[in-house]
């Protein structure tokens, strides 16, 4: 895999040791080769990427603020407390390789990191245009088709970064989770509309409205 540390440079130290203010993907191996790759290849103004050895996994999670706004994985095993840190959150998942038994959700499995980094070059392309006319803001937030500056809507830049939709909890926090989604879009008055198909949440454009 290319890419590599710099001379004196770990992710300890370079990536996991002050708190990230705006979107972060996490990568979640025991050594830091993907995150090197992603992270010459990942331009900032989309998100930061960091690096967590699995049993550092709680102690990175909350250095991203509010969390992460993608989690990658290369693990055989579960990481541990992977599924709590992901609860209800509107975080999508993506994992290189085979996708361990108990990872929540319904994981996007890549191959080799070539099929990640395809996925992560179409999550680009929503700084330019998104649904409705919302584009993402340069690390954080969202713009709007007529220029307006949304910040702190964290649950709609997690779904928007699933286009396929993300999997719904089964564990009763399915409408909780669905409530603040549609809070962010009603109080900011965003050109967006929840769809739910069959266990599947996404966003798109709003209907149009019929003129009587």
């Amino acid at each position: 895999m290319p890419g590599g540390l710099a001379v004196g440079q770990t992710p300890t130290v370079a990536d996991t040791g002050r708190g990230s203010i705006g979107r972060t993907i996490l990568v979640i191996e025991e050594q830091p080769y993907l995150w090197a790759a992603l992270r010459e290849r990942v331009d900032p103004a989309l998100a930061y990427v960091r690096s967590a050895e699995p049993g550092e996994l709680d102690g990175v999670w909350r250095t991203c603020l509010p969390w992460p706004w993608l989690v990658v994985g290369t693990s055989d095993l579960m990481p541990p407390g992977l599924g709590e840190l992901l609860d209800s959150h509107p975080i999508p998942v993506h994992w290189v390789g085979p996708v361990p038994p108990g990872v929540p959700g319904r994981p996007v499995g890549h191959r080799d990191w070539t099929g990640l980094m395809g996925a992560l070059e179409g999550l680009r392309a929503l700084g330019e245009a998104g649904p409705g006319g919302v584009r993402l803001m340069r690390n954080r937030g969202l713009v709007t088709a007529d220029g307006r500056i949304v910040l702190d809507v964290v649950n709609v830049e997690g779904l928007l970064a699933a286009p396929d939709g993300l999997v719904l909890p089964a564990n009763g926090a399915a409408g909780p989770a669905a409530g603040a989604l549609q809070a962010e879009i009603d109080v900011n008055a965003l050109p967006l509309r929840l769809e739910r198909i069959g266990d599947l949440l996404r966003l798109t454009e709003p209907l149009e409205e019929v003129s009587g």
